[in-house]
């Protein structure tokens, strides 16, 4: 029996491994309605992951010396996609400062965002 606690609570700490790295950022939490969360790229890297939700959102890769997402403008979008349920992530990051910003639609919801980036 406890051979078997120790295999269990082995597969559990690799199995959050990846959560715990650096580079790796992951978040499920309840959005209000067009409530907004940014999050830091690491420069010059290759970002892989997800963002999920069970109703409609919006996901921008945005260039800012700022931080301030609440006006985005066209320029400072590198990459869209909007009004979706699921985003899966694969880019390679330059070296500015870039933010992984999720702008949830019109439904209080929770919402999955999980990244790494490897450089």
């Amino acid at each position: 029996m406890g051979v078997l606690l120790l295999v269990v609570l082995g597969v559990g700490l690799v199995a959050n491994a990846a959560v715990l790295l650096p580079g790796a950022s992951y978040q499920r939490g309840y959005f209000g309605a067009g409530a907004l969360q940014a999050e830091r790229l690491p420069a010059g890297s290759h970002v892989t992951g997800h963002v999920r939700a069970e109703h409609p959102f919006s996901v921008y890769i945005v260039t800012s010396e700022s931080g301030y997402f609440e006006n985005v403008t066209a320029g400072s979008v590198v990459l869209r996609w909007e009004n979706v349920t699921e985003v899966n992530l694969n880019l390679t990051t330059s070296e500015g400062a870039q933010y992984l910003v999720v702008k949830n639609g019109n439904t209080g919801q929770e919402i999955e965002i999980a990244f790494s980036a490897d450089r």
